[in-house]
């Protein structure tokens, strides 16, 4: 299980921020499942599906959890700094970052968590099912919808 666990931190971490909103409360959220699925090693059964969508499950049920209890806070500073990268390449980087966290953030939560398990985390809508305990169907009609609104999102925001 801590194998699993481990090759799962990025994807975790991820869908963290995206629900959170920074990085601090995104470490306390992941940090806080890993506690828990390793203090109940017989929590998870294998028999109700694959180990990735449950783990996923459980860090977006600790996520919600910090948000009952905080308000997100602004940007990470630290993550502005790419050496390497010349500053131009670095500027539309970022206003193109800037334009589709602006969207993302302006999006249902619900939209947003879609996206992010889809197109950052990869997820198949089978295991999007699972982690948001929706019919697969659901999945897809719901991802259809926020796409759009992302869009049309983009669109506002550029017009």
């Amino acid at each position: 299980m801590r194998q699993e666990l481990a090759q799962l931190g990025n994807g975790a971490h991820a869908l963290a921020i995206q629900i959170l909103g920074n990085r601090e409360d995104a470490a306390d959220a992941v940090h806080d499942a890993y506690a828990t699925v390793l203090s109940r090693p017989g929590a998870y059964d294998s028999a109700r599906g694959a180990f990735k969508p449950w783990f996923l499950r459980v860090v977006r049920n600790r996520c919600i959890d910090l948000l009952r209890r905080r308000r997100p806070s602004g940007v990470d500073i630290d993550s502005l700094s790419h050496p390497g990268v010349a500053p131009d390449q670095r500027v539309e980087e970022l206003q193109r970052d800037v334009a589709v966290h602006a969207a993302l953030a302006a999006l249902a939560p619900d939209q947003r968590q879609i996206l992010v398990l889809r197109d950052y985390l990869d997820l198949a809508y089978a295991e999007i099912a699972a982690v948001l305990d929706i019919a697969p169907g659901t999945v897809m009609s719901r991802l259809h919808r926020a796409r759009l609104a992302l869009k049309q999102q983009m669109e506002q925001n550029h017009a």
